[in-house]
Order: structure tokens, then C-alpha cells, then sequence
């Protein structure tokens, strides 16, 4: 399909799909231009044109999932047992702060006064330094948030924009606040040779912690009472991220899309496309059970890159999700 684009008094082009992505990119033609294809007289916003090139004809299939399957099989139960191996800490604070007195609410409320001026900090260092994402700024990402929080049925948080080159996204809560803070480095490096669709994975992601709760008191005090169990305070951790990644792939409704995500995160923009994701789960399945890979497992808060590759595959056959 080529597409010309309005321009001054006339117009110019025509241009791929491919040709204008790079323009967009390099800042030379604004998503938000006027354009048209070459077979149609109908002027559209250009961003529009190149959402419906990417899936012609037809929208992203509906999943039907029921929500709570969302979650990936063995979070709870590392959360039940977190929840076990809290209760002799809180037992222990609860008899130490009798002893002494109230004393160790002092302290606490002291330690929490300075996490209190933390968020504040930060907080205001996002609110001028980030930009947020809005109906009218960043309007194609908007539009992925809120087409994302209407499937996971939970109110839209405050999603920020910030340029730093790392492949990071990340999601908090900053007084009771919902935030969601994306860096420049992967939505560029995703942007660069993929779509709207594959940003929706990491969009969705990182809503997946707030959806799940993973930012709920008694998540926190679980985390806080157990992280004498290191093991299984990891263990927890790497859980929490395989429901992220379910949620991301419900989100985007498409495996091929959220596996060029993590693709693009593996080996980068430019051989994210060209990457077998068959062949990197298989790989996984190679080496997961040799003894230093075991070993890594058990002290990583993330699960292995290809590990996720893996479980991505298997989310998509749970859901139905096989494209």
C-alpha cells in the first residue's frame, strides 16, 4: 500500500509503509499529518493509515480469558507461602514494639516519613522532567493504555514518558497514585522496526503489576515480614513477572507481537524480526536444568530472558492466542 501525504498546498509521495515508519521515526514526517492512500481520495490521520496497514481488514481478535486466569499458576501459591514466612517477623516486631514501649512505631513512623519525602521527590521530578501520556499527547499510546485497562477492567493509571537509553519500563505507586513510567530507549528500540502492537505488550506488562496487586499492603507487608527467605522472596518476584507477561499478551492479543517485543528486548531492533522465537524457547528447554543455570535461577528476581520466550509460548496455548 502507498500513501501520500498532505503537504502545504499539494502533496507528496507516494511512500511504503515502511518508508514512512522511518520518517515518523527520524522526525522528518509527524504522525499526526494528514494522508491518504494512493487508491482512495479520503484524507486520514497518518497514524491511523499505518494502523490499518498493520492489520488490514481487520482488528486485533478478542480473547476470551476469564481474568483471574491471568495469573500465572504458581504466583499465589509463592505468595501463600511469603505470607507463611512473615508471620514470625510481624510476631517478633509485634512483641518488640510491647517491650519496648511503642518505640518501634516511632521508628517505623520516622523510616516512613523519609519514604513519604522519596515519593514526593520523585513524584515531582517525573511531573517535570517526563511527559504524560494524554488523549492529546502521545495520542497512539493513550489509546493503547486505555484499550488495554478497558480488557483488564481497572481504571487507567497515570502512564509517563521519560528519555533514558535503557530497555526499562517500570510501574508504582506514588501516594495511592497509579503510575506507570516508560523510558525513551524501549519505545524507540521497539518503534524502530515494530508497531503500536508490540509497545501494547510492554504497556500491558506493567499494567499487569497494578492489576494484580502487586502494589496492595499486604503484598508489601508479605515482602517485608518474608525477605529473610530470600529463595522464596525471589521466587515470588519471578512469578509476579510471568503474570505480567500474560497480562502484556492479553493485552496485545497477538503471540507474534508480544514475542517480538521480548525479542526486541533479547537481541534488539534491528534482528528482533529475523529472531526464531521457537528456537530461543528451545534453547531455554536445553539449558535450563544444567546446575549454574539452576543456580542463577534461584537468585534472580526476574526469570531468564528465554525462560519468558518459553512461557509466552505456553500462555498463548492456554489462551487460544496462536498468532
Amino acid at each position: 500500500m502507498k500513501i501520500y501525504i498532505k503537504k502545504d498546498e499539494g502533496e507528496s509521495g507516494p511512500f511504503s509503509k515502511e518508508e514512512l515508519r522511518d520518517k515518523t521515526y527520524s522526525g522528518e514526517v509527524d504522525r499526526s499529518a494528514m494522508a491518504r492512500q494512493e487508491d482512495s481520495s479520503e484524507w486520514k490521520r497518518l497514524d491511523v493509515l499505518l494502523r490499518q496497514a498493520e492489520s488490514p481488514g481487520k482488528a486485533s481478535p478478542s480473547v476470551n480469558v476469564p481474568l483471574e486466569q491471568l495469573f500465572d499458576p504458581k504466583e499465589k501459591k509463592a505468595l501463600f507461602w511469603l505470607h507463611i514466612a512473615a508471620i514470625p517477623v510481624w510476631l517478633f516486631l509485634l512483641a518488640l514494639t510491647v517491650v519496648t514501649f511503642g518505640g518501634l512505631l516511632v521508628a517505623m513512623g520516622i523510616v516512613w516519613l523519609f519514604m513519604a519525602f522519596g515519593e514526593a521527590w520523585f513524584a515531582a521530578y517525573l511531573k517535570t522532567n517526563a511527559v504524560r501520556v494524554t488523549e492529546k499527547q502521545l495520542p497512539e499510546l493513550y489509546q493503547a493504555v486505555e484499550t488495554s485497562c478497558r480488557k483488564l477492567e481497572m481504571a487507567s493509571p497515570d502512564v509517563y514518558v521519560i528519555q533514558h537509553n535503557v530497555w526499562n519500563a517500570f510501574a508504582a505507586k506514588i501516594f495511592r497514585r497509579k503510575v506507570i513510567v516508560l523510558f525513551s530507549g524501549a519505545i524507540d528500540s521497539i518503534l524502530l522496526k515494530g508497531d503500536m502492537q508490540q509497545l501494547t505488550w510492554v504497556v500491558g506488562h506493567e499494567l499487569g503489576h497494578h492489576w494484580a496487586g502487586h502494589f496492595k499492603l499486604s503484598q508489601k507487608l508479605a515482602k517485608m515480614g518474608g525477605f529473610w527467605l530470600i529463595w522464596l522472596d525471589l521466587w515470588h518476584s519471578r512469578r509476579r513477572e510471568l503474570t505480567c507477561d500474560r497480562v502484556g499478551l492479553f493485552c496485545s492479543s497477538s503471540l507474534h507481537s508480544s514475542q517480538l517485543a521480548m525479542a526486541n528486548m533479547t537481541v534488539g531492533a534491528q534482528l528482533a524480526s529475523k529472531m526464531d522465537a521457537e528456537a530461543a524457547a528451545s534453547q531455554w528447554l536445553l539449558h535450563r536444568n544444567e546446575f549454574f543455570v539452576r543456580y542463577r535461577t534461584f537468585y534472580s528476581s526476574y526469570p531468564h530472558l528465554l525462560a519468558r520466550m518459553d512461557h509466552l509460548n505456553l500462555a498463548g496455548e492456554e489462551f487460544g492466542i496462536r498468532r
